[in-house]
């Protein structure tokens, strides 16, 4: 959801080292990232959803699906070949 954030593009880095431990494990042939969906209502915690809608309202976040499935797609087809 940080992608999907005002500027989020900016955190592009972090979020790629984040993933550190992970590619240490798995070695990946390829690697993307995508903003994703902030659906509240499947927050478990009551204090997690209040923080988000707070958040929400604050213009920090924006709820719903920010999902870009045609670059989702081109990086998919890209895989084509990579994989054995």
């Amino acid at each position: 959801m940080t992608l999907a954030m005002r500027d989020g593009e900016k955190y592009r880095p972090q979020i790629a080292e984040w993933l550190a431990p992970v590619r240490a494990l798995v070695h990946p042939v390829s690697e993307a990232l995508f903003a994703g969906i902030l659906d509240i209502r499947k927050i478990p915690s009551f204090s997690d959803r209040l923080k988000f809608r707070l958040s929400v309202a604050s213009g920090v976040w924006s709820e719903g699906d920010h999902r870009d499935w045609n670059a989702i797609r081109d990086w998919a087809n890209g895989l084509k070949g990579t994989i054995v």
